[in-house]
């Protein structure tokens, strides 16, 4: 079988991860003839050159949604000839629109990987959603909360959820190097691994910090992810976090293990998510988790066992939950631990790259 994946890029992401992931289980346990083309030359996942996979990158000039891009794919579909195209965004999906029509490819359209809320709807782009979904034989979410935003039902809707590799939280560096690498002396640790952009809720996490500022100085609230994608959203974070010395904030890092590993809760306060690889890598990794009720989030979390699911919870009782879990070392090892499991039962990529086997050749047999 021949699949063509097509994506803008490989740069640090949720979606991105996804795909690299799914490319490295199917050259591991199938004989498919993979190509991999971008619209952008940035890969941050570098190991992706090691699958042995051919990229081909038809980069765009001058224009965002640069016309030629419809040319350059169709051109590229006549020489590789793929059994399925397989897009991973509303844009692709668009571009692929000539080659799925005239060539009668089918077509996995994976653009939902999140689940904004009702007043973050698509209006601007609703006639190219509209499109890539009509011709597309599988509209493919990693939520079922993501289908029911984008208001899209039928026979052709699937969900698969995002899968992890838990090898990658064997033989970690120990907890001690990581904070005394990153200058943290506190005996706890407060993680939110989120780029700082407006649809994460880095106000939220810098209230939460403030408050126990106040209160006590054994806990340091550390938020790490992307700086470069929204600028000013994060020098108005930075500024707010300037005075409070319980609060560490940095750029995108490697090795995101180790550090998941350091902490003792992970956070994410996020307005949408569809299901969170952030969420999935503190679970895999056995912490206990607090996160908004937004999304999926409530598909991967049950409230209590698994984690802590926040509705409209004021500042103060946030800081309640975090101090019952940091005070009662048994309850946060019993959450972890559930949480862990139920990773390795139902989000393993094993799982996750089965379902996509199984996708292919359920699609492959539709024209």
């Amino acid at each position: 079988m021949k699949i063509l994946f097509f994506i803008e890029s490989l740069r640090s992401g949720g979606k991105e991860r996804r795909l690299v992931e799914l490319i490295q289980y199917l050259k591991q346990h199938t004989d498919y003839e993979m190509l991999l083309v971008l619209t952008e030359d940035e890969i941050h996942y570098k190991y992706v050159h090691n699958f042995g996979i051919n990229i081909r990158i038809i980069k765009r000039k001058r224009f965002k949604k640069d016309p030629r891009i419809f040319f350059k794919f169709y051109k590229l579909c006549k020489e590789f000839k793929p059994d399925i195209i397989h897009t991973w965004g509303h844009m692709l999906a668009f571009y692929s629109l000539p080659v799925v029509i005239f060539n009668k490819i089918p077509h996995i359209n994976s653009q939902i990987s999140d689940a904004p809320p009702p007043e973050q709807k698509f209006e601007l782009y609703h006639f190219s959603f509209w499109l890539g979904f009509k011709f597309s034989n599988v509209i493919l979410a990693n939520s079922y909360a993501g289908l029911q935003s984008y208001g899209v039902s039928g026979e052709k809707c699937k969900v698969i959820y995002n899968g992890i590799r838990l090898e990658r939280f064997e033989s970690l560096t120990d907890k001690g190097s990581v904070k005394t690498k990153l200058n943290i002396h506190t005996p706890f640790l407060v993680l939110m691994l989120a780029s700082f952009i407006s649809t994460k809720n880095y106000t939220q996490f810098i209230d939460v910090a403030e408050y126990f500022s106040q209160i006590r100085n054994d806990i340091t609230f550390l938020g790490v992810g992307d700086t470069e994608l929204e600028i000013s959203e994060y020098r108005r974070i930075q500024e707010r976090a300037a005075n409070l010395a319980n609060v560490k904030l940095l750029g995108k890092i490697s090795h995101v293990e180790s550090l998941v590993n350091a902490c003792d809760i992970g956070v994410l306060f996020t307005y949408s998510e569809g299901i969170s690889n952030t969420i999935i890598e503190y679970m895999a990794c056995g912490k206990p988790v607090i996160a908004n009720d937004a999304g999926g989030t409530r598909e991967i979390i049950t409230n209590n066992k698994t984690g802590f699911l926040l509705t409209n919870e004021t500042t103060e009782e946030i800081a309640c939950i975090i101090s019952e879990l940091i005070d009662n070392k048994d309850k946060r090892n019993t959450i972890g631990e559930n949480a862990k499991l139920l990773i390795a039962d139902h989000f393993s990529i094993d799982r996750m790259g089965a379902d996509f086997c199984n996708l292919y050749s359920e699609t492959a047999k539709i024209n």
